[in-house]
């Protein structure tokens, strides 16, 4: 018996693997992936990082080139500035080179048509005395450096209108050349930056695509790690049903076993109290000598024949009784909802931990008195089996085929149910929409 069970077990062990392999491969496959655009993922960063930073410096030559532009052309309007200037002395020096220009024609002409120098001599004679001849003589000679300064200023005032001319010219030339080559470099380094922003843009996009691949493959893992222990608690809970079922089997095979032995037993006990034993009356003989007497009783009593070694049972390990609990209240949804919250343990039967059998056997002996059996094997002949669209508060839903359903909880009503899920959850209440029973059972009160 043992040999099967053992069997059984491995059996199904084998297909629990069989049914988790793929969605475990199907998570591996995905981690690998997730890897491969995670490295993508930081590599187009790393670009991003590079070409922003391409773009910042080249943004900043632009700023200083525009800030250098700013300050050629403040320099550019200053120096127009100084060339009105400039225009409005050489304009002033003109009227004046213009005026003095005038007075030498005058003096000239005065001098062809008069004799300007006879004039100055007979000035100079014509005085009364010494001293008046040293005053006549200075002023005379004040005349003539007046002349002559005049016409020094005259040239001096010409070469200078010149310079200011030129100088003004010069600078202006400077400040158009300067100018010219800043906006030839502004060109050049817009259209550096569009094609840095192109590029960035490019990375950018080609960065969140890949982000997106990666967040797509993160949320594939994870249905497919959702799915994977799904199943695996799906295998656990038919496996846990499988075991459950033979040790049923096993059981009902001993008793019966048991129960052929005790029928043989007394069957030869009765064929022995049947049987009728034989007796032999005693022989007596007489002689003139002697007399003598010889009483012999023979009795054969046939022995039943040793019974036949009966296979050995194997024994049964009996199951802890149940804990002590409150009287019966009647309310199985009542008692039920006590319990919300209850860790679940697997092969747990107390308010310490429940697994799923467990927890209805606890509340139907709280709530009725009755033992409805302590896995999910012996429930579904707890009472009479309906429909899941025939179930109603109080009545057990069952999950999996018949004979060997792998789940039990208790039906609330309006598609709702309350149950101890699987490790790691507690006793909650969920719908029928999420999770579909099998079948139901009426338990009999």
């Amino acid at each position: 018996m043992k040999k099967k069970l053992a069997t059984l077990i491995l059996t199904s062990s084998i297909l629990s693997a069989t049914f988790v392999a793929p969605y475990a491969a199907s998570a591996d496959e995905l981690t690998d992936k997730i890897e491969e655009q995670e490295q993508k993922v930081n590599e187009l960063s790393n670009r991003v990082d590079s070409a922003a930073a391409v773009l910042a410096e080249v943004q900043a030559e632009i700023t200083a080139a525009e800030d250098r532009a700013s300050e050629l052309l403040n320099q550019r309007l200053a120096t127009n500035e100084e060339i009105d200037l400039l225009k409005e002395e050489i304009a002033q020096l003109q009227q004046i080179i213009d005026q003095r220009e005038g007075q030498l024609k005058e003096q000239a002409r005065s001098v062809q048509v008069n004799g300007s120098n006879t004039n100055y001599m007979n000035f100079i004679f014509a005085s009364e005395s010494l001293t008046d001849l040293i005053s006549r003589v200075d002023v005379v000679t004040t005349m003539v450096s007046a002349n002559k300064d005049l016409v020094e200023q005259q040239v001096q005032d010409q070469q200078a209108v010149e310079d200011k001319k030129v100088e003004s010219e010069e600078k202006l030339n400077d400040i158009m050349s300067m100018t010219y080559e800043l906006e030839e470099l502004k060109g050049q380094l817009e259209v550096k930056n569009i094609e840095q922003e192109s590029a960035l843009a490019a990375l950018s996009a080609e960065k969140a695509t890949a982000e997106e691949d990666r967040q797509r493959s993160i949320a594939e893992k994870e249905e497919a790690d959702r799915r994977a222990a799904e199943e695996a608690e799906r295998q656990r809970l038919a496996e846990e049903a499988a075991i459950a079922a033979a040790e049923a089997a096993l059981l009902a095979e001993a008793e019966a076993a048991k129960a052929a032995e005790e029928a043989a037993q007394e069957s030869v006990v009765e064929v022995a109290s049947n049987q009728t034993p034989t007796v032999t009356a005693p022989t007596q003989t007489n002689n003139t000598t002697n007399t003598t007497v010889n009483t012999e009783v023979t009795t054969e009593v046939s022995q039943p024949s040793a019974p036949a070694p009966s296979t050995p049972v194997e024994k049964v390990e009996e199951k802890p009784a149940a804990p002590t609990i409150s009287a019966p209240t009647g309310d199985v949804v009542s008692v039920a909802y006590k319990y919300l919250g209850v860790p679940y343990v697997w092969g747990g039967k107390t308010p310490s931990g429940f697994d799923c059998s467990g927890f209805t056997a606890y509340v139907f002996r709280e709530a009725y008195g009755i033992e409805i059996g302590g896995w999910t094997g012996p429930q579904q002949y707890a009472g009479t089996q309906i429909s899941v669209s025939q179930a109603q508060a109080g009545d057990l839903l069952f999950w999996g085929p018949k004979g060997s359903p792998y789940h039990v909880a208790i039906a609330l009503g309006n598609g709702q149910y309350i149950h101890a899920p699987d490790e790691g959850g507690v006793v909650e209440v969920n719908s029928t929409q999420y999770f579909t029973p099998s079948f139901a059972v009426r338990v009999a009160r």
